[in-house]
Order: structure tokens, then C-alpha cells, then sequence
């Protein structure tokens, strides 16, 4: 039957054509107004089959629905697993385009707009994404009393699902879902967008419910003692419990290789942007997570804007705006495992260790690793993964072509070799406003962070392999950060700088030796009010250069107001040289003996 007829006459919802060649093209219009594209658009994927195909949208609004949504159990590393409903399920498929024709796609409860699973040459393009629904809340500051431990909102309402029920905020009602408790909030400046001075202290994450109680005003009043109150006229945004509050990347790349996106808008997402899981190549130019322009929400995607789990080959991340996400703008890491049993000569189980990376593909036959073997944080006995046996979505268990390193012992650490890029390069992107960091670098390739501009409320570029939470591995090799500009960074405060370079390896780990090499960080200019510029320990080569720094306190008072503009601890083959600086700093350097035993410092105007 042709494709064209059997689709009208199934929907009635919108047209499609069909051109014939090597690549099959399929057309599609949007479906009558407030109609449903769920099915049309499931249902052109499966006739497509395993054909090369482009589908090219007309311009206009799509919606999709879970209740009409293919789904499947589907793990999802740093979100909660479970029954994700999915729109465009590109599983197993090769070239494969998306041309969204400048069409919105909205999307209504709990879905997972893009998943992009064991498939090569896909690109999306032309396209934004959002929900009409957002899973967040957000209202106005009216009142606060300390003393009495109570503040008050005048709750956003037009576009935004909530109520007030058995003393409790619930929200989003919408499509079937609703949060177990408030959860976690953000506070926002009305006039900057972005998150309040000092917003570290407001950055709650609560394990229950807050009593409230609407007003007769209308307003709702929250029963909450807090550390620092929030500012008349600010904005507190909430969106839900730790456990709950990540359901799906707008878009997930797992297992797949050569992925483009361009051109893209995700103006909300029900956890990242984007997420590279296991996947190789991936190139996002003018992917935008950011605000819609007019809207009056303070948050786009409700954690990182992109992030990259054990993705290989190329990454290149450029003319990129991510803002207004409740965490970081990118991260690039491996994943650690912990060492649980040694079974033989060339045999160990290992484990996973954080909750939201259950169901982790660690490795395969073929992948090369690495061991971290206490004390010491240096990767050694390299190895090649014969057998791999996920026995649960925690624990494996994995044979070695050749004999485990001599002293190998329970609590030590594994690291893939294979699974980490050759080269990260993000440059020409501005992230701002948003919740924690503006880059997370963890990887051992090439690193090269040039042209952008970032404005942050905590660390602006964060190097921490680490073994305490996340597991996120690891040592950095090769990183080069140059002719970028830093906006008042830190904005959140806390113990953070600009470039804060600080691995985080449990209390098993030697503190002194070094864990990331090979660092510069040259040409660019910060504009700050704060004193903390570069914190880093444990780096064998670092080099500051010609960098200028011009600090301005009449707007935001310092945090740190006698911290040094740099200091170092635990380095070794350190350059400083050519720095300007702007400013009434009363300490431009400080390092400990050993640092300074290895460290050229010269020609800097402090």
C-alpha cells in the first residue's frame, strides 16, 4: 500500500510524501491544529524500515503524547531508569535525517524526544523542542520572615501546572505524573536571569515535602527555615525530588557513531540536553539549551545542557548557547568501577557505584583499561577486556587477556582506556546563568577550550576526576583553555575559582601526588569581582599565560577577600608569565614548597 494513502487515511492528521532513490525521503505537514503526531511519526520511522532516510517537516507545531508513545525499559546514565516513552526512536539504523523545517515539536508528560541507540550517520537539524507543560514551577518572592521561618510566593500560573493539596505543592499535574515532594530549588534574579549572589546558599535539595499554605491574597506560603532568605522580587524555582527530577535527556546517543545535530532549540528537557552515552563522533553546532524568547520561565533543561559518558573519537561542540539549566553546561568524563572481587589470575567482579548509573555499559571485549591501585592515583597495567559478563545492572564480571597487575587488591579502581575521546573541542559558545559549573573536563585526549564566553555560579571550568560520588574518571592529559572570556564567574560562591583544578580521589589516595598534567591556560580575560582566579593541586604542568584579569567589587562584594588571585599546591613544572592584572588584590600568588620548588614566574603585572 502506498505510504502516502495509508497514513492519511490511519490519521487524518497531516500529509507525507515519498521520493524515490538511495535515500528515501518522506515529507510531512503538521496535523490539524491541537492535533497528535505520536503515531504518524512512529509510524513512518517503521515503514521506513532500514532504508537510508531523510524526513524533512514542514514548518508548524507537532505534539506528542506518551499514551500513543512506543516505549521500552531503557537505562540512561546519569537519569533514572525505567519505561521511557520515546518519539523518534532511531534504534539500529544508518544514515538517518531529521529536517525539522524550523517545526516546534512540543511534548506533553514524560517523554523521551530523540534516542538515538546502536546507529550511525544520524543528523537532526531545523528543529526546536520543548513541552507545553514544563516539570518545573517557579514564583515571585513577596515576603519572608526569618524569625518565624516562612516565606511567600505569587506563583507563576499561565503555562505552568500545580496545587495546593494536603498542605503540600504539587506539581506538575499533567498527562498522569505528578512529583513525590517539592524536591529541589534554585533562587533567580528577576532582572539578571540568571541565579542570585550567593545563590550557593539557596541551592536547596530537600528530601521531603514543605508544608505550605495558600493565602487569601493567592499567594503561597511556605513553611521553611532556610540558611540565607531570599531576596524581595527574586524568583525560587522547584522541580522535584533527586531520584524523580531526571527522566530523560531531549536527546540520547547511546552506542551510535558519526551524530550531527545543528541547529537545534531545546528550551526544556526532562533531565540534559543531550547525552552521549558509549558513543563515538558526535558533532553539536548551534545546539541551543535556552530560554524561549518572552517566555517568563527561569529554566530550560533541568540538568546539564550536554554531557559526554565514555564517548570516543571526535566531539566538537561549537556556536553553541546553553543557559538557564539547573546544571552544568557540558561534562566530559570516563567511569569508574571498583574493584569487588578478585576471581583469578586475569578475573574481577566490578561494581558501579552511583544510583543513576545502573545499567552501565563499562565494557566489551576488545576495550582497553586502565588500574588506579591505592595509594597511588596514576593509571598503570594496561589490559585488554576479554570476556565481559553484566550480570546485574550494577555488577560485572570481567576476564583480562592477560594477568592482573602485581598487588591488585578489592577497593581499587578500573578505568577504559577506549572509551574516552581523542579530542574535545568547544569553542565561539556562550553559557550562562545557569546552575553549577559552565564546563567539567575529566578527559585523558585533547582538550581545547577556545573563543567562548561563560559566566558562571560556581567553578566556570571544573577539573575533578573523582571517586566519592559520581565515579567520574578521570586524569586530564592535555588541556589547552585560551582567548576566552570569564564573566563573573563564582557568582554563587562558595570555595570555588574561575579554573578550579581539584581531584576528588577518596581518602585511600595520596593527596600529593599528581593526578592531571599538562594544563594551559593562556590569553584569555576575566572580568571579576571575586579574588579567586585559579585554585588547582596535583597538576604536573600548568601553564598561566598572558592572561589579563580586571576585577570590579562596586557591583558584588568579594567571598574570598583574602584568597590569593592564584594558588597552587601540589605541582610540579609550573609557568606563570606575561598575566596582567586590575584590581587592589593583596596577594596575587601563593603556592606551597614544593610547587614553588618547580615553578617559573615572570613578567606578570599584578
Amino acid at each position: 500500500m502506498n505510504l502516502k494513502f495509508f497514513l492519511l487515511g490511519l490519521y487524518c492528521c497531516g500529509t507525507l510524501s515519498v521520493a524515490s532513490g538511495a535515500v528515501k525521503e518522506i515529507r510531512v505537514t503538521p496535523p490539524a491544529e491541537g492535533g497528535d503526531a505520536t503515531r504518524m511519526v512512529a509510524e513512518v520511522l517503521r515503514e521506513a524500515g532500514e532504508s537510508a532516510v531523510r524526513l524533512v517537516f514542514a514548518p508548524g507545531t507537532y505534539r506528542f503524547y506518551p499514551q500513543y508513545a512506543d516505549g521500552k525499559y531503557h537505562g540512561i546514565t546519569n537519569h533514572t531508569n525505567g519505561y521511557k516513552y520515546i518519539a523518534f526512536d532511531l534504534t539500529d539504523r544508518q544514515q538517518v535525517e531529521i529536517d525539522g523545517g524550523g517545526a516546534e515539536f512540543l511534548f506533553h508528560g514524560t517523554m523521551l524526544p530523540f534516542l538515538i541507540e546502536n546507529s550511525a550517520d544520524v543528523t537532526i537539524r531545523n528543529v526546536s523542542i520543548d513541552w507545553e507543560t514544563p516539570f518545573l514551577v517557579q514564583g515571585e518572592v513577596v515576603a519572608t520572615d526569618p524569625d518565624e521561618g516562612w516565606y511567600d510566593l505569587r506563583m507563576a500560573e499561565k503555562g505552568y501546572s500545580w496545587k495546593v493539596e494536603n498542605g503540600a505543592l504539587k506539581f506538575p499535574v499533567v498527562d498522569g505524573f505528578t512529583y513525590s515532594s517539592t524536591g529541589e530549588s534554585l533562587v533567580f534574579d528577576a532582572q539578571t536571569r540568571g541565579p542570585v549572589y550567593n545563590a550557593g546558599s539557596m541551592d536547596i535539595h530537600r528530601k521531603r515535602d514543605v508544608p505550605v499554605q495558600k493565602r487569601p491574597d493567592g499567594t503561597v506560603r511556605f513553611f521553611e527555615k532556610l540558611k540565607t532568605y531570599l531576596p524581595i522580587g527574586s524568583i525560587m524555582t522547584f522541580k522535584g525530588p533527586m531520584g524523580e527530577n531526571r527522566y530523560a535527556p531531549a536527546i540520547h546517543c547511546l552506542g551510535s557513531e558519526k551524530v550531527l545535530i545543528e541547529d537545534v532549540k531545546v528550551y526544556h528537557a526532562l533531565g540534559m540536553g543531550f547525552l552521549g552515552e558509549r558513543s563515538r563522533d558526535i558533532t553539536l553546532r548551534r545546539f541551543d539549551v535556552c530560554l524561549r524568547e518572552g517566555s517568563d520561565r527561569m529554566v530550560s533543561a533541568t540538568a546539564d545542557a550536554t554531557h559526554f559518558c565514555n564517548c570516543a573519537g571526535n566531539v566538537l561542540v561549537e556556536e553553541c548557547l546553553f543557559e538557564n539549566m539547573l546544571d552544568d553546561g557540558t561534562n566530559v568524563h570516563g567511569t569508574y568501577v571498583r574493584v569487588e572481587k578478585i576471581l583469578g589470575p586475569n578475573r574481577l567482579g566490578v561494581r558501579l557505584q552511583h544510583f543513576q548509573q545502573g545499567g552501565f555499559l563499562f565494557g566489551q571485549p576488545g576495550d582497553r583499561t586502565w588500574f588506579l591501585m591505592v595509594p597511588s592515583p596514576e593509571r598503570v597495567g594496561e589490559n585488554t577486556i576479554k570476556e565481559f559478563l553484566q550480570v546485574n545492572d550494577f555488577y560485572a564480571e570481567v576476564t583480562f587477556q592477560d594477568p592482573l597487575p602485581s598487588g591488585l587488591r578489592e577497593g581499587d579502581l578500573l578505568e577504559n582506556k577506549s572509551w574516552n575521546t581523542d579530542s574535545f573541542i568547544m569553542r565561539r559558545c556562550t553559557i550562562r546563568n545557569n546552575r553549577a559549573r559552565n564546563i567539567v573536563l575529566k578527559a585523558p585526549g585533547e582538550v581545547l577550550i577556545e573563543k567562548n564566553t561563560l559566566q558562571s555560579m560556581m567553578a566556570s571550568i571544573l577539573m575533578r576526576g573523582e571517586s566519592v560520588l559520581w565515579y567520574e574518571s578521570g586524569a586530564a592529559e592535555d588541556v589547552t583553555i585560551r582567548n576566552n572570556r570569564f564573566e563573573q564567574c563564582v557568582l554563587g560562591g562558595g570555595e570555588q575559582a574561575v579554573l578550579y583544578i581539584v581531584p576528588r580521589m577518596d581518602k585511600r589516595f595520596d593527596k600529593k601526588q599528581t593526578f592531571d598534567r599538562n594544563v594551559v591556560f593562556e590569553g584569555n580575560t576575566v572580568r571579576t569581582f571575586d579574588n579567586m582566579i585559579v585554585f588547582a593541586t596535583q597538576v604536573d604542568g600548568l601553564t598561566l599565560r598572558n592572561n589579563t584579569i580586571v576585577q570590579d567589587t562596586s557591583r558584588y562584594k568579594p567571598f574570598h577577600a583574602d584568597a590569593p588571585l592564584i594558588e597552587l599546591s601540589h605541582c610540579k613544572r609550573v609557568t606563570v608569565e606575561g598575566n596582567c592584572y586590575q584590581g587592589s588584590v593583596k596577594e596575587a600568588l601563593r603556592t606551597d614548597k614544593a610547587t614553588a620548588e618547580e615553578m617559573t614566574a615572570q613578567n606578570n603585572q599584578w
